[in-house]
């Protein structure tokens, strides 16, 4: 079989303070309808909003050629999704997300008439927050290009959307001289250790094709808003037209293999595995001896379950319902067990995990401790001790301690050393609440097959 490789090609479109930047947007829209590439546009609110209040109906009548998404209402205005979001819990700021940007997101829908089927944050500015509010909008996936947090350099699933990030073939066009012959090089040169579909994610902005530092490193640096925006200094004329050139040579170039496709965020999605045979009691088993107290995703039936998905699967087993497999978000705190009675019924343990739960946005939550007898388990014991149970084929048996081993998927830096060296965050900036969150929600992680 012929490797497939696919490529998702991308643009953020953001740049509100350049006017100049709107008619580099024209011109690669005419480029991308001339090649025949349909890409991923992904919309700031008020650009859009922009774009329709000065009439730039050349432009809004050519998106219906591609997939649009949603790329924040505001863009760089402090606070950022990041900074706002580190202050709330990740039920509370679920609901601040929503309340702070359904506004914009609405608006981008309204005005091109399509569903949004993406969503990618503005810069560094990740919040876990934002995806039970992307499930509740309907949004399937999540296309940036950050290295917070990756399953192997592949798309992986996360909090019950299909994340593009941290693929390990990412390539960009280098706006100067030789950009072209190094895209190209660097497409001959991804990564193939992969099964048949490699993914490779290719993203630019129209400012960076009109402009020579970016619009928001003009007027947002070091967490301060200006008075007044000021426009990006522009490129010297005729640099605009010879980079997007070099983009239309690349495009023509890789479209000449004949394992090359270009896609769509949500054509990707439709390309995934799914499972097609019904999980069985031998499976569970099979997982609770894979596992142990080590708690993470794991392989069934050509696909992955996410740890949350065993904790639930692990109920079922162990009070004989259908084995369906249920998605819960990560609980809200890392919270201790306190154990009384250090054996337990394994049926008690599995009505517990099934009766009692928390909601984020009406999607089901694990909670931070469970009832359990006299005892307070934390989700990781009392998913290790009902595995326990599985394994042993027991009514009675000792509670057990688990670690979420998932948590080792998200790359967390020194505190010390600064979050990212991104120059819009105020230079002491540490979102310690995010990162808590971003682990605690690796109980929805799992890789996506293709």
């Amino acid at each position: 079989m012929i490797m497939q490789k696919k490529i998702l090609l991308w643009f953020d479109v953001e740049d509100y303070a350049t006017i100049e930047s709107d008619g580099a947007f024209a011109e690669l829209l005419t480029m991308l309808d001339e090649t025949g590439v349909r890409a991923t546009i992904k919309f700031c609110a008020k650009k859009l909003d922009l774009l329709r209040q000065r009439g730039r109906t050349d432009i809004l009548s050519r998106l219906a050629s591609h997939e649009l998404s949603f790329h924040t209402t505001l863009h760089s205005v402090h606070p950022l999704p990041t900074e706002y979001l580190d202050c709330y819990g990740f039920r509370t700021g679920a609901e601040e997300f929503a309340r702070r940007e359904e506004a914009g997101f609405r608006l981008v829908g309204e005005i091109t008439g399509q569903h949004l089927t993406s969503y990618g944050q503005p810069g560094e500015s990740w919040a876990p927050q934002v995806f039970p509010v992307l499930r509740k909008w309907g949004v399937p996936t999540y296309l940036d290009a950050h290295s917070i947090l990756g399953v192997n350099g592949q798309p992986f699933w996360y909090g019950g959307i299909l994340c593009y990030t941290d693929l390990v073939n990412l390539i960009r066009l280098q706006h100067q001289d030789g950009g072209l012959e190094q895209y190209i090089r660097d497409f001959e040169n991804i990564s193939t250790d992969c099964k048949d579909t490699v993914f490779i994610s290719t993203y630019d902005h129209p400012t960076e094709f009109s402009s020579t530092v970016f619009w928001d490193e003009v007027n947002f640096l070091n967490g301060k808003n200006p008075q007044l925006l000021q426009p990006a200094p522009l490129r010297a004329p005729g640099e605009q037209t010879k980079y997007i050139e070099m983009l239309r040579q690349f495009l023509l170039y890789t479209q000449k293999q004949p394992d090359v496709e270009y896609l769509t965020a949500s054509q990707g999605l439709a390309l995934e595995q799914q499972r097609h045979t019904p999980i069985t009691g031998a499976d569970v088993k099979a997982i609770a001896g894979e596992l142990g107290s080590q708690i993470s995703f794991s392989p069934v039936g050509g696909a992955y379950l996410a740890a949350s998905e065993i904790f639930s699967l692990a109920a079922k087993y162990l009070t004989g319902r259908m084995l369906v497999p249920e998605l819960l978000y990560g609980p809200e705190a890392e919270e201790e067990s306190a154990v009384i009675d250090s054996t337990v019924s394994a049926r008690e343990l599995a009505e517990a995990a099934l009766r009692q739960f928390d909601h984020v946005m009406g999607y089901k939550q694990l909670r931070s401790l469970y009832r359990v007898g006299r005892n307070l388990l934390n989700p990781a014991d009392l998913l290790s001790t009902m595995l326990e149970a599985v394994r042993t084929g027991k009514d009675e048996v000792s509670v057990c301690q688990g670690t979420l081993a998932a948590v080792r998927y998200v790359r967390e830096p020194k505190a010390e050393d600064g979050w990212t060296q991104w120059i819009l965050w105020k230079k002491d900036f540490y979102p310690e609440t995010i990162y808590r969150h971003t682990r605690l929600q690796t109980w929805t992680l799992k890789p996506a097959v293709f």
